[in-house]
């Protein structure tokens, strides 16, 4: 029979930054700041973890030098990006941050120790090499976390709701139990005074219990079976190393009943077209300590929400939120005058294009529009702005505290001159 024609053009698509339930699927980008300076050890961190977060992350993403975090945040809009990890390293070591786009939060956490993939792969007798289980999300596993709505510290239940969100939900309805290959867990250690988190990260292997090794081997396709050392196929069938080795390896509570794949016949003790199969997790890697350390109300800036090691008083917060407050205003009537000097001279150039048409209708001779261009952008570099990137913005308008530096040194200046004439 001829296989069924899909129709592509009439019919909707699914949607693939939807989830089976309707809900959006999270996407991330996990970045080296400053790639030339934090070294080999520490790049394989972040490759490591880019193999965490996939499918839904930039896997392949390549920093240069040049590349700014203003160049990733205007980038994560188009692409969906709902999350940015940050690794960098600084004098006092490691730091991770976990930014929520396009407006914050973001969590700053210092990684107090850290060991590769391949450090975790060479301590196994038998490592798991990588497969399918990189093609669906991992299943996150929270320990000793605040729940949610309760009495904590309202930085308590941020971090909570942080990682919640890095992962597609899981719904019972329509999450495929075979689709769970993978578990990432975040263990909170208790005994800590700073609350230091532990990340594990594991790959999930069952094997069918009560079925022989040889059987196995058959019934997976591994081989040829080897009647060598037996002699009656009895012996092949019924020999004793089931499961994982022995099912004395096995403990009851890792026995759980699955669908069977071929729909099989009802078993004893069993429900029809299930079997009973042993769980067991190996570890992928990598591992990392992580401790929070400050809690920020933008990306990567604004507001200090909470400080492990500040605290400030009631005034104090009050006159940080006036400082933040002036320093927005001012960011803004910048923004405002950039987008008023952007305006006047596209009018400007509109007016010298109407006013040249006119000439060259008149038959006069007009200068060319490159000559008019080459003389503005001489013009913009002597009054030190530019609007080539079709802002107007001042050599990136966050550097505002070099603009209040500047007025500083010309207040100073002024009552420099104020002294001498004072003097004279």
């Amino acid at each position: 029979m001829a296989k069924r024609r899909q129709k592509q053009r009439t019919h909707v698509k699914k949607d693939a930054d939807v989830t089976a339930a309707g809900q959006k699927i999270p996407k991330s980008m996990v970045i080296r700041t400053g790639a030339n300076e934090i070294g080999a050890s520490l790049s394989q961190l972040v490759r490591d973890f880019r193999r965490i977060m996939e499918p839904h992350t930039a896997s392949r993403l390549k920093e240069r030098k040049a590349n700014r975090l203003k160049d990733f945040v205007t980038m994560a809009g188009p692409l969906g990006v709902t999350h940015l990890m940050l690794f960098s390293r600084s004098e006092n070591g490691v730091n991770l941050r976990i930014a929520r786009t396009p407006r914050g939060p973001t969590l700053h956490f210092k990684v107090s120790s850290y060991s590769l993939a391949r450090d975790i792969q060479r301590t196994q007798r038998n490592p798991k090499s990588p497969g399918a289980e990189y093609l669906t999300p991992p299943l996150l596993v929270l320990n000793n976390f605040k729940a949610s709505g309760g009495k904590d510290a309202p930085y308590e239940t941020l971090l909570t709701s942080t990682f919640q969100n890095l992962f597609p939900p899981i719904s019972a309805q329509h999450t495929s139990l075979a689709s769970i290959r993978r578990v990432l867990l975040l263990h909170r250690d208790p005994n800590d005074p700073e609350g230091a988190i532990d990340l594990r990260h594991y790959a999930i292997t069952t094997k069918a219990v009560g079925v022989g090794r040889g059987v196995r081997k058959l019934v997976n396709g591994d081989g040829v079976a080897d009647l060598g050392q037996v002699k009656d196929i009895a012996d092949y069938v019924l020999q004793q190393d089931a499961g994982y080795n022995s099912e004395s390896e096995v403990e009851d509570d890792a026995k759980v009943e699955v669908k069977r794949e071929d729909g099989g016949a009802r078993r004893r003790g069993q429900g029809e077209g299930t079997q009973q199969r042993a769980i067991k997790l190996v570890e992928l890697g990598p591992r990392m300590r992580l401790h929070l350390t400050k809690v920020v109300e933008g990306v990567c800036d604004g507001k200090v929400l909470h400080h492990a090691h500040i605290k400030k008083t009631a005034a104090e917060e009050r006159e940080q939120e006036r400082k933040h407050k002036e320093k927005i205003k001012l960011k803004e009537a910048r923004r405002k005058e950039q987008a008023d000097n952007v305006a006047r001279k596209k009018a400007e150039k509109d007016a010298m294009k109407v006013k040249r048409d006119e000439a060259r209708g008149r038959g006069e001779e007009v200068d060319s529009e490159e000559e008019d261009e080459e003389m503005e952008d001489a013009i913009a570099e002597a009054e030190g702005w530019s609007d080539d990137d079709g802002e107007g913005s001042y050599d990136e308008m966050e550097g505002i505290d070099e603009m209040e530096g500047i007025d500083e040194m010309e207040e100073a200046a002024g009552a420099e001159e104020e002294d001498e004439e004072e003097s004279e």
